[in-house]
């Protein structure tokens, strides 16, 4: 069983959208009645950014990260500075519901080692043609590449054990990091469950992804991090990956 859980939380200017996700955190840390202890670490990347005040009302703690921005760069410092022995990372932008926390750290004392939101069993509020068919494209690379079968590689609300990022030296800077993650989790070996979460529309603010500079920094991504396990699987290094449970809606 999970003792204790770090949720960290990258953000930029998230001053307009951060409120009501700390809120719901908070709401989903009182309903597990003490089971469990907590930690909301923001990271950001400027000291003068106006999230870390809004944050620290709220109870968070706040990080600068000083290694480079990006949603990447801002989770490694988030990984390296917590505390917890599972971690849970989630947008600050409203996008994921923060009562879903409960949910993941379930998933986790049932023996997962990685979580997954899917918004292919949750639905999404903010989807586009240009999104489900980048969030397909890398998801069925991915599966193709590592032998499992995934629906959602991308959703950026994950939990995972703390030894899936222990020893870990992120090539990706940016939102590639999603696909790091998951390799990381198939190469140490853990079983990977996907359950249902909502994408919910952004709540204010401006969406830091840009489709061509990212889509190609991801499909980098899913290649290098797939041939290095198939290589990893040739020499025996890596084990054989566990089939992906799916928990359906709740």
């Amino acid at each position: 069983m999970v003792k204790k859980v770090s949720v960290v939380i990258p953000a930029r200017n998230e001053q307009d959208t951060i409120v009501p996700v700390l809120q719901a955190l908070s709401g989903a840390i009182q309903r597990d009645g003490g089971r469990h202890a907590f930690e909301i670490v923001v990271v950001v990347d400027d000291p003068k950014d106006l999230t870390i005040p809004v944050a620290e009302a709220q109870g968070a703690r706040c990080l600068i990260n000083d290694k480079g921005r990006g949603k990447g760069n801002a989770l490694y410092h988030g990984f390296r500075n917590c505390t917890g022995d599972a971690i849970v990372i989630i947008d600050s932008d409203g996008s994921h519901n923060g009562e879903d926390l409960t949910h993941f750290v379930a998933a986790l004392d049932q023996g997962f080692g990685m979580v997954i939101g899917s918004r292919v069993l949750g639905g999404s509020s903010d989807h586009n043609v240009i999104r489900l068919f980048a969030n397909a494209l890398f998801t069925v690379t991915v599966s193709i590449m590592f032998g499992v079968s995934l629906m959602d590689t991308l959703d950026g609300y994950k939990g995972f054990v703390k030894d899936v990022v222990t020893g870990y030296r992120p090539r990706a800077a940016g939102f590639d990091i999603e696909i790091e993650l998951v390799a990381r989790a198939i190469r140490k070996g853990y079983r990977i469950v996907e359950i249902p979460t909502h994408e919910n529309k952004r709540a204010g603010g401006k969406m830091k992804s840009h489709a061509i500079r990212d889509g190609f920094a991801l499909m980098v991504a899913c290649f290098r991090e797939g041939i290095t396990y198939r290589f990893c699987r040739l020499f025996g290094r890596c084990p054989k990956p566990y089939s992906v449970d799916v928990k359906e809606a709740r």
